[in-house]
């Protein structure tokens, strides 16, 4: 199997999960345990949370475990209104992972908020004069994520940042598929709470983790919490943490020789795509976006079907469309790419990492042919 579906998840790397399985065999115990087992495990938690914030180049008393992106996400958000005095508007994206949109859609459907979805450029990136002019005097939080798992598009989360820090407006990002990919600086940027998730980077599932600043003043959880400084309930997973943190760092201190290896690939995915006439068009060229993730539309077929056929040869993809209750479902985050929104069918995506090899790359790419020559046979036939 040629796997090229890394936005999706990553296998965990060999030392982090030699971690792990030392860790959740030799020190067992609940890090809120008051003996010398728990003291124990208490001591490896902060010791992950003080690797995990010098990646981001914070302080430890900043970085919050929870159970992965989704919950992050949710945490994050909710603890932030919280800290919001009297004001209720919230701006966010359309092209924003479902935890993120749905959550917001709900609590704006409930009336404790109200919220501004804005809409992508053709490029994918937010208008940001439009962000300015959806800022009303009650805006207290904007989420707009880094990195779109679906296209690729980063966002200028930097420009967002400052705009907001100078009208103190909280800002949220959710950073799940760019942390440890693109660099992210906290102590430059100004940004109020981040999300990050651990299988995202060869690291466990289950286990993730939000950034909030230390200055904002955090309103308890109305329901008693007993973890993570009260804002969160559960046990925090010791091991998943200690192998996250590994990860994290690893990622991190590769990122630029990553980072170099997947922007030529996608380059060279995408040149030999047009140079062998194979019908797949980027939505972004290979200058933008994210190095790590390709998305492309299909000429006349749709992407689930295409997805079978490259599973068929070994090679797993993704495609855009989601079945819901036995509903086909155009993303979000494609709409601005789309002319006819129906043509959201036809998206397939590729995603690579540093295992990725040119030799993958190459054996995908004759099966792309074989796989569009038979297609075209087929419809030729009819």
């Amino acid at each position: 199997m040629i796997y090229c579906d890394y936005a999706a998840t990553t296998p965990v790397m060999e030392d982090a999960l030699s971690i792990y399985q030392e860790v959740a065999r030799n020190h067992y115990g609940n890090a809120s345990s008051l003996h010398d087992v728990g003291s124990n495990a208490a001591s490896i938690l902060e010791n992950a949370r003080k690797l995990l914030a010098e990646t981001l180049k914070t302080s430890s008393d900043a970085v919050y475990f929870t159970s992965g992106g989704t919950e992050g996400n949710l945490l994050a958000i909710d603890t932030l209104l919280r800290s919001c005095t009297g004001k209720k508007h919230v701006i966010s994206t359309i092209m924003e992972h479902s935890s993120v949109y749905y959550h917001l859609q709900h609590l704006d459907r409930a009336g404790l908020i109200e919220v501004t979805f804005l809409d992508g450029k053709r490029d994918g990136q937010i208008d940001l004069e439009e962000l300015k002019a959806s800022i009303r005097p009650d805006t207290c939080l904007v989420s707009i994520q880094h990195v779109n798992g679906e296209t690729g598009v980063i966002q200028p989360i930097e420009q967002i940042s400052q705009l907001l820090h100078e009208r103190k407006i909280y800002f949220h990002s959710d950073c799940v598929q760019s942390f440890g990919k693109i660099k992210i600086d906290l102590e430059k940027t100004p940004i109020d709470a981040i999300t990050i998730s651990s299988h995202k980077l060869f690291g466990p599932k289950g286990i993730g983790a939000i950034y909030l600043h230390p200055a904002i003043p955090l309103t308890a959880h109305p329901i008693p919490m007993n973890h993570e400084k009260g804002i969160r309930p559960g046990t925090v997973d010791v091991a998943g943490a200690a192998a996250f943190a590994y990860a994290a760092d690893y990622m991190s201190k590769e990122l630029a020789t990553h980072s170099e290896h997947l922007t030529a690939l996608k380059k060279y995915f995408v040149e030999q795509l047009q140079k062998q006439q194979i019908p797949l068009a980027p939505v972004l060229n290979s200058d933008n976006g994210c190095p790590s993730i390709i998305g492309c539309l299909t000429e006349t077929t749709q992407g689930d079907y295409i997805l079978l056929e490259y599973n068929r040869y070994g090679v797993a993809i993704s495609t855009g469309s989601a079945c819901s209750l036995g509903q086909q479902q155009i993303p979000r985050a494609i709409n601005p790419f789309l002319t006819n929104k129906a043509d959201g069918k036809r998206y397939i995506r590729f995603s690579f990492s540093h295992l990725t090899t040119k030799h993958d790359l190459d054996q995908v790419l004759d099966i792309s042919a074989r796989i569009f020559r038979r297609i075209k046979e087929e419809q030729v036939a009819q």
